[in-house]
């Protein structure tokens, strides 16, 4: 039996694990990422907790084949390098991939966090048996990735699948990456919750001559309680509260066009809708596939199945780890 490493890093916490070949977790931890001690500290103290993870499972290092390492991206695969990702703020062309093989002294393989995540659901997750397939990680953002003939998709500029940043809305909310009216501006967890507390707040703002509501406002019966979670919203909505139900249903509506849109690009099989919001179950389900029935074309019954993704915030440390075994072999 042969192990791997996965390692999961995101702009606030990481997740590391040892994986064995059957993507089994053995050990695991999440640490804060502190990326503003910069990438060298950084990937210092991860390959601490790494070598601890692998004492901690009675391994020696000799049984570890690699290291899966996954970012947000973009990326530039070929050189191993982080090109300027928005939430690692000032990490701008890190060759991260090398920094790590040479603190940790193993094999290391770099994937951007979604097309892990997706890998993951692939090999061991929701995806099992199907060779095209495409996951939205629906979370503080919209991450995503793309497997095709059961491989993940990179394009020729090392970026593809970033369906998060699909624009769903000409002219819309600014996104940080530059553009306006991206997906997740308006159908990742972090997006609903805002969207909810700006529309309570329009009554408020209403009252004064000299302040108008934003454009995108309600002007709807505000929540009794803030909402903490899109989960919260969801559960609100089925409950009545009005300003939650408007929101919750035009982000699903969202989903669903970028759905259809995923169905044209890359007609998967399945969509695999992963992350925070995914915690809602059938009250995100249901409606998704509604919008994606009343939108989707009628020339051909090619509509993907939509469904949940099965392996929660383990999907990024798993797929990496899988995305080390497929790189670098087993003992």
């Amino acid at each position: 039996m042969s192990f791997a490493v996965g390692i999961d890093l995101g702009g606030t916490n990481t997740k590391l694990a040892v994986v064995d070949r059957a993507y089994r977790i053995l050990t695991h931890r999440s640490v804060p990422t502190q990326p503003e001690t910069g990438p060298r500290a950084v990937i210092a103290a991860l390959t601490q907790v790494a070598e601890a993870l692998v004492q901690q499972a009675n391994l020696a290092h000799g049984d570890v084949v690699g290291v899966g390492f996954a970012t947000p991206g973009p990326l530039d695969l070929g050189a191993g390098r982080i090109t300027k990702a928005a939430n690692l703020p000032g990490w701008h062309h890190v060759p991260v991939r090398d920094l790590l093989r040479e603190r940790i002294g193993l094999p290391v393989t770099l994937e951007n966090d979604g097309n892990a995540a997706a890998f993951g659901e692939y090999i061991a997750g929701a995806g099992v048996g199907c060779e095209h397939l495409v996951v939205l990680t629906l979370g503080t953002g919209v991450g995503a990735g793309v497997i095709v003939d059961g491989a993940v998709l990179h394009g020729h500029f090392d970026n593809a699948g970033e369906l998060g940043h699909m624009i769903v809305v000409v002219d819309g909310l600014p996104c940080p990456c530059g553009q306006r009216g991206c997906l997740e501006r308006y159908a990742s967890a972090d997006a609903i919750v805002r969207r909810v507390e700006a529309n309570a707040e329009t009554p408020k703002r209403r009252n004064t001559e000299t302040c108008r509501p934003e454009p995108t406002a309600y002007s709807l019966q505000s929540t009794a309680e803030k909402p903490r979670t899109a989960s919260d919203i969801a559960r609100a909505a089925t409950n009545g509260d009005a300003v939650c139900a408007k929101v919750w249903d035009e982000a699903c509506k969202y989903l669903a066009v970028a759905c259809v849109n995923i169905q044209h690009a890359f007609n998967p099989q399945r969509i695999l809708l992963g992350g925070g919001m995914s915690l809602a179950g059938d009250l995100l389900l249901a409606p998704v596939r509604e919008h994606v029935r009343s939108q989707a074309w009628s020339l051909h019954a090619d509509l993907p199945e939509i469904t949940l993704a099965k392996l929660g915030p383990d999907a990024g440390v798993i797929g990496a780890a899988a995305l080390a075994f497929d790189a670098f072999g087993s003992s």
